[in-house]
């Protein structure tokens, strides 16, 4: 059985300084799997997906992506960080999209795309010119192609950041709070981007603040509070009839 887009996480822990902001996360996706993470700010989830991604690495418990032991090997029960080629290798089949779009400012919305194969995987420039202005036509944005990101508005940038995200063919992407940064009447174009996304079967990990894509989209939801999963299960669910007192106080406050 394939383990592509699969995710698992065992009791990861990860302190910065004396903080610790992951304590003993368990976590499980499958493959094709929408899972929304919720929580108030500062509950380590923006710090959880940073470790699924390789920006931030555990300091104990198992992570696999893909099948593989993620950012470390083991040897005589000793584990070893992996040489950086190598998580180079593991990190492009994982996509990430960050609430402040990271384009480069100086390159187009194509060359913005097109950057991650042509950079890390020393594709053809004429071929991922190509698949760039066929990536930007699948986000709605087939004409801007030429346009800088000063160019564009928030939402605009937002989608060309996916599709440059999609240009690595990666198995998993993560959206930490994709929407956040938006004005509000730019959200949904955005969202409607991720809806299809999840028709097309990519596996998604989303921390989002959008109860309402939350509950139309994603299949589990995870509600984490200090660090904790406090509650996971079924999206509609939770988010409809939540069993943990902390969970309920949350909800009430944002819906």
């Amino acid at each position: 059985m394939s383990t592509a887009g699969t995710i698992q996480a065992s009791r990861i822990r990860k302190s910065f300084g004396p903080k610790t902001v992951l304590k003993d996360v368990d976590l499980e996706v499958a493959s094709g799997e929408i899972c929304c993470i919720i929580g108030p700010s500062g509950s380590g989830k923006s710090t959880l997906l940073r470790c699924i991604n390789g920006l931030e690495t555990v300091d104990s418990g198992v992570l696999k992506v893909n099948g593989e032991d993620f950012g470390y090997y083991e040897t005589d029960h000793a584990y070893h960080a992996l040489p950086p080629k190598k998580l180079a290798q593991q990190r492009t089949r994982v996509g990430m999209v960050f609430q402040q779009f990271n384009l480069f400012p100086n390159m187009t919305a194509r060359e913005n795309v097109m950057s991650g194969p042509v950079l890390v995987k020393r594709a053809d420039k004429k071929e991922s010119a190509k698949r760039a202005q066929e990536l930007l036509t699948s986000v709605g944005l087939g004409q801007f192609g030429d346009r800088y990101p000063a160019e564009l508005s928030g939402g605009q940038q937002q989608r060309v950041a996916i599709a440059r995200s999609l240009a690595m063919d990666p198995d998993i992407i993560l959206f930490d709070e994709p929407t956040s940064a938006l004005d509000p009447e730019k959200v949904g174009e955005v969202l409607n981007v991720m809806q299809d996304l999840a028709k097309r079967g990519m596996t998604m990990v989303v921390v989002t603040h959008e109860m309402g894509f939350a509950r139309e989209v994603s299949d589990s939801l995870i509600f984490m509070d200090d660090g904790v999963v406090v509650e996971r299960g079924d999206a509609r669910e939770i988010l409809s009839n939540p069993k943990e007192p902390r969970t309920q106080a949350f909800l009430k406050q944002v819906l």
